[in-house]
């Protein structure tokens, strides 16, 4: 025995110390990994979010160009002074604005040319004099970036700003063209190694690239983009030999993507290495313990095991399992005893099943018995009273009270649903309100329409709120029922205008509620019995509750609880 112990005991450590290295092991090779992945990651975002701030300050100074020279009082009277002005001073004005290109453009790298285009004239005026600088000119419509040609351009109209109402012609162009080498340039600055590449994708369909990029790669990665300007994000790219990690950020002004990708197995090969190396080294150690192991299993584990699970069966309502196999002398006795235990919990729980189904027929039978007999006679009455001068009053009130009754001595479920209760309840409530002055309303929201409940639970606290409350106070004549639900229960709220009761009379009804046995007589027998079916039925938390509501009357309010779902332990 003692033997058998110690080798068990050894057994547990080698598989404990085997399972330790490895996890240890593997956890250190994730974090070295995954640590080196982040910093080339921080470091990718870090060299993109400054090209991207470069680009935003070239964006906002061709803006501001634009802007200027559009707004400009010479580029504006420039026509009017061509026409009123000699040939020599209007020569003047076009050499000055021109100039004045020119001299933007010596300030900056960034703005290859600038151009002014007035439509109607078609006079153009640019620091580029070539004959096709002005052809992305002709039709410019709207203001704004725009891709012409391989060369992206910012235009700036003239009226700059129109008159809510009017739609002005457009009298000029003011066009501002970037340096597209100027802007693959950027791109050398976007990567950090021999394994990166950057690019620019226009439109959806328009790449700028210093390198060649991989037609899969390219295909993969615009389907993955997402037009999201205040955040770098990140994907994961993948082929049958190579991975790499995908950066974009999105430039809202251009409509473009700054892009760039890194391929990471030439950084992560030596932790590749050093773990195959490793696992060469421990298959041995490995070997050895899965003959141990098995060992063990085959003739302790595995037995064990099995009787878990017949357990387990068990306690999910599966009475009818037995053990069968793996009878070995060791756990014969152990197997035989199970057996024997789970045929007396079978026989148990049939006897117990049986007594549960008397239990809820004699309940529900003394629940119908319960109902209030003056309620009949009540009713007769009232036909017999209008019957010669209300036949219309009487077919009403025929048909309610013959579908009251007709669900009462049809109820021999232990579970309806909460509309069909609510119908019921309305019955009782139309015959009330034939019979005296009454208003009432129900709120049932369709998706609970179906809920499952136990039957004869809301009417006797309908019941209780007209002779308590309304007929108890004069002028009362409103009951409601609402129904809500939260994450923790369903509500069933009945509430009255009556006589209400005191912040003292509800406590002291509550406390006689809580008790174990019903009150002495029959007065508050109804309520009592609707709180313990609650608690019965849906826990402890559930229950009836009591409130005066903002008329001065009571509102109840039927409390069933929803358990939580727990998980698996």
């Amino acid at each position: 025995m003692i033997r058998k112990m110690y080798m068990k005991r050894f057994i547990y450590f080698f598989v404990f110390f085997l399972l330790l290295t490895l996890s240890l092991f593997f956890v250190m090779n994730r974090l070295s990994s995954k640590t080196l992945e982040e910093n080339l990651i921080g470091a990718s975002k870090n060299q993109l979010d400054y090209v991207k701030g470069i680009l935003d300050g070239i964006i906002y100074e061709a803006n501001m160009y634009g802007v200027q020279y559009a707004a400009d009082s010479d580029v504006r009277f420039y026509q009017r002074h061509v026409i009123e002005l000699s040939n020599y001073d209007s020569q003047m004005k076009k050499n000055d604005i021109v100039d004045r290109l020119r001299q933007t453009l010596l300030s900056s790298r960034s703005i290859e040319s600038i151009g002014i285009y007035w439509k109607s004239e078609e006079t153009f005026l640019s620091t580029n004099s070539t004959p096709e600088a002005r052809l992305p000119f002709k039709d410019v419509h709207q203001r704004g970036w725009q891709i012409v040609g391989n060369s992206l351009y910012y235009f700036a109209l003239y009226p700059y700003i129109q008159k809510s109402g009017q739609n002005e012609p457009t009298q000029y162009v003011v066009g501002v063209k970037l340096n597209t080498d100027y802007l693959k340039n950027l791109l050398k600055k976007a990567v950090n190694n021999d394994s990166s590449n950057a690019f620019f994708w226009f439109n959806s369909h328009q790449l700028w690239s210093e390198k060649e990029v991989d037609n899969n790669l390219l295909k993969a990665v615009t389907d993955m983009l997402s037009p999201q300007p205040e955040i770098t994000l990140k994907y994961d790219y993948h082929t049958n030999s190579d991975d790499y990690y995908v950066l974009s950020g999105y430039i809202e002004s251009i409509d473009a993507y700054l892009i760039t990708y890194t391929q990471t197995n030439d950084f992560l090969q030596p932790i590749d290495r050093n773990r195959k190396v490793f696992f060469a080294s421990i298959l041995a150690v490995f070997t050895l313990g899965l003959v141990v192991i098995f060992t063990f299993y085959r003739n302790y584990y595995r037995n064990i095991r099995l009787l878990e699970r017949k357990f387990s069966q068990v306690e999910q309502g599966n009475h009818n399992t037995r053990i069968t196999e793996n009878t070995d002398r060791e756990f014969y006795s152990l197997f035989r005893s199970f057996n024997h235990m789970v045929t007396e919990i079978q026989d148990l729980f049939v006897s117990l099943k049986t007594e549960t189904e008397l239990r809820r027929g004699a309940e529900l039978q003394q629940l119908q018995a319960q109902i209030n007999p003056h309620f009949l006679y009540n009713s007769l009455f009232f036909i017999m009273s209008v019957a010669q001068f209300s036949p219309d009053s009487v077919m009403r009130m025929s048909k309610h009270l013959a579908e009251y009754y007709r669900y009462l001595t049809k109820l021999d479920r232990h579970e309806v649903t909460l509309e069909s209760e609510l119908q019921f309840a309305e019955h009782f409530l139309i015959i009330m309100a034939l019979s005296k002055k009454m208003e009432y309303s129900i709120d049932l929201p369709p998706e609970l329409s179906s809920l499952p409940l136990m039957p004869l639970i809301i009417q006797p606290v309908v019941e209780n709120a007209i002779q308590h409350g309304i007929e108890g106070q004069q002028g009362a004549h409103r009951v409601t029922i609402d129904v809500k639900q939260t994450e923790a229960a369903i509500t069933i709220k009945v509430s009255d205008d009556g006589k209400g009761l005191s912040l003292d009379d509800i406590r002291s009804l509550e406390a006689r509620l809580e008790s174990d046995t019903p009150p002495e007589g029959i007065k508050g027998v109804g309520l009592w019995n609707v709180n313990q079916r609650l608690k019965n039925t849906y826990g402890e938390r559930s229950g009836l509750h009591f409130t005066t509501n903002d008329w001065g009357g009571l509102s109840v309010l039927l409390l069933i609880s929803i358990p939580e779902v727990k998980g698996d332990s």
